[in-house]
């Protein structure tokens, strides 16, 4: 609060945050969030997703709802789904003409929208909460795997869940407050995903070397 969540945003710049979705941020209230977007996301490069906000009024969509990132020679697509009861656990009036929700056929849409521009993998960065992630995951065609958080849940394997084409999807969530980084990797062959492997490494922080210049930030920011 004494910095506007500036302290916050300058930490995710430093850490190198690529793509992120929204919950508390909203808190800070519409106009603060499209500022941060606007200058300090662009700036760093930082994708902010969120199918699931729309406008009150016309209902049409505020955010970005995915991005495609290639990745080792792989178009994978990040659908974001920011906390879809943010009205009800945050001031409305901070965000009075944004609606949310967990709109699964939104999601349904997205995920057919990245598949025709290329995406050859799709995967929803979700704030939802594990068991609407796993709800979620049985309504939605050709989503591959669902990497969620907001329930703190330490998932040390993901929960395939059968989609309703007969594929699966993938549902996990890695805990809360860096406690672990929940890491996957897709062997992606031949057109088509031929095995998975997921790793939850805990973060022991009081066994690894500091960053000097993210020390030094928290220090002084501190």
């Amino acid at each position: 609060l004494w910095t506007n969540a500036q302290d916050m945003v300058d930490a995710q710049k430093l850490l190198g945050i690529d793509i992120m979705t929204g919950h508390w941020e909203f808190t800070y209230g519409d106009e603060r969030v499209q500022e941060v977007i606007d200058n300090d996301f662009a700036d760093a490069g930082i994708d902010f997703v969120a199918q699931n906000v729309t406008d009150v009024d016309w209902g049409d969509r505020v955010f970005k709802p995915y991005v495609i990132r290639e990745m080792n020679g792989v178009n994978v697509a990040v659908i974001g789904q920011a906390f879809p009861y943010t009205p009800i656990a945050n001031p409305r009036w901070m965000i009075e003409q944004w609606s949310f929700g967990i709109r699964p056929d939104d999601m349904q849409q997205q995920v057919n929208a990245a598949r025709e521009e290329g995406a050859e993998i799709v995967v929803a960065l979700s704030h939802n909460g594990m068991d609407v992630d796993i709800k979620m995951a049985g309504m939605v065609e050709g989503l591959d795997a669902i990497m969620g958080g907001h329930t703190h849940d330490a998932v040390p394997q993901p929960l395939p869940v059968e989609r309703p084409d007969g594929g699966t999807c993938l549902v996990t969530n890695a805990g809360s407050n860096a406690k672990f980084v929940g890491v996957l990797d897709f062997d992606f062959r031949d057109g088509k995903i031929q095995d998975w492997e997921y790793r939850l490494v805990p973060v022991f922080a009081n066994l690894l070397d500091e960053d000097p210049e993210m020390a030094s930030f928290i220090d002084n920011m501190r």
